[in-house]
């Protein structure tokens, strides 16, 4: 046979295999699996959006089921929460974790997606399970009734990390809370800011206080803080001794000037043209910042530094965030939007969200865009721990944030923080109860 036959007859043979691959799911309960609804975070003109609708399309003509996508953007979950009770759902919805557990893991409403991981993407040999960093996984909520039913399918992963610009010959990474303390005092001395900070972003200043908690207390430390009926886990002495430290930052004048009283994203920006020389941001900060950063600026993410050593040995886990399908219970097409899910996983239609979307993908062999190859090592090389564990939006708004902002901003001193927290934490309790 001829080159250019045996090249048509492999493209005839992995066409056959794709649709094999793709149409071997039933469809869901009540549907005709010839169409499925889909419900995004992204809005249509993001890079992300983009990447899916590349893939949707070439999804519609391998096997000829329809996708009615409709681009609702970050309030996807709110659009999604009256539709639980009538039973007129999408069949797909993506969000991150954190806003997809309280809307429709703890709700008892999403589809057990194990199996998934059992097989492998479409037109790939390998298990997804065997080709996805399920390290990543580890620190996802369990189902209400414990049974560790997989609810999430990952596309994407974030992570915190300490930014800062590996020019700056006054800047070095710190391995320990001490060299951080030397390097903005070394800093200060030259009349240079250490740390920006957007005081108007909860998460993004509480990370301080979560990172330090964890480091000093060990796992769990955070979550029973967070999660415990009582409050007393806000009694924990790694808790009041990680406060003490963000109030030493705070004292001593390490942060940029006007972060109590800015508006995201002014002080990330002003980080990118160097007037600090740490951010303690995501993994999406080079690309978010990269149109205001000084010519030469050289993006570098190092690890939150070692504090004091929990029992057990130093804490080095890395915060981490992940981006993924669910898909509810009561979807009509489940089965046509969990081919969807297994056919966007392949590593050749995956690859879009690391060399268009420049975010990170679980899967380690699609290499992350060049400014966020220390984020994914890091990733691949330390355990993965839930920010803010066990929180969910509106304890972080009305508990954390009330409490915690009175701290940074230097108006409160730790055990004051503290008192604030547990009345607020138990107020929110009885209001849920």
């Amino acid at each position: 046979m001829s080159h250019t036959g045996i090249r048509a007859a492999a493209v005839v043979l992995a066409s056959a295999a794709v649709l094999t691959s793709v149409t071997g799911c039933g469809s869901g309960s009540g549907g005709d699996g010839k169409s499925f609804t889909y419900w995004s975070m992204w809005t249509e003109n993001e890079p992300q959006a983009a990447v899916l609708k590349s893939a949707i399309k070439s999804f519609e003509k391998d096997t000829g089921v329809k996708v009615n996508v409709q681009w609702q953007g970050r309030t996807v979950m709110e659009k999604l929460a009256p539709t639980l009770t009538t039973g007129k759902v999408p069949d797909l919805v993506d969000q991150s974790d954190d806003k997809l557990y309280p809307t429709l893991v703890q709700s008892k409403r999403a589809k057990n997606l194990s199996h998934l991981f059992d097989k492998p993407a479409t037109g790939e040999k390998k298990k997804l399970s065997q080709v996805l960093k399920m390290g990543y996984m580890s620190y996802l909520r369990d189902q209400p009734d414990g049974s560790g039913n997989k609810w999430l399918v990952p596309y994407e992963v974030t992570s915190v990390n300490l930014w800062y610009d590996a020019s700056d010959k006054d800047v070095r990474p710190p391995k320990t809370w001490d060299e951080l303390l030397d390097i903005c005092a070394a800093l200060k001395k030259k009349d240079r800011a250490c740390i920006a900070a957007d005081g108007d972003q909860p998460v993004y200043i509480l990370w301080w206080l979560d990172y330090l908690a964890d480091r000093i207390g060990g796992d769990g430390v955070m979550k029973k803080a967070i999660t415990d009926p009582s409050g007393k886990g806000w009694d924990h002495p790694a808790v009041k001794k990680a406060a003490g430290m963000v109030k030493e930052l705070v004292d001593k004048g390490y942060l940029l000037d006007g972060y109590d009283a800015s508006k995201y994203p002014e002080q990330q920006n002003r980080w990118a043209q160097g007037k600090a020389a740490f951010n303690l941001n995501g993994s999406w900060l080079p690309t978010e910042t990269e149109k205001f950063a000084e010519k030469g600026f050289d993006y570098k993410a190092a690890p939150f530094p070692s504090a004091t050593e929990a029992k057990g040995g130093k804490r080095n886990a890395t915060d981490v965030r992940l981006f993924g399908f669910a898909v509810p219970k009561q979807a009509k097409n489940a089965g046509a939007a969990e081919k969807f899910i297994s056919y966007f996983l392949a590593k050749k239609r995956l690859s879009g969200i690391a060399d268009k979307a420049g975010n990170i993908t679980p899967r380690p062999d699609i290499e992350a865009p060049s400014l966020l190859r220390d984020a994914q090592r890091q990733m691949e090389s330390t355990p993965s721990r839930e920010q803010l564990p066990g929180s969910v939006t509106s304890y972080t708004d009305k508990v954390l944030y009330p409490a915690y902002k009175d701290l940074f901003f230097g108006h409160a001193s730790p055990d004051r923080f503290l008192a604030k927290v547990k009345k607020l934490h138990t107020s929110y309790g009885e209001g849920r109860n």
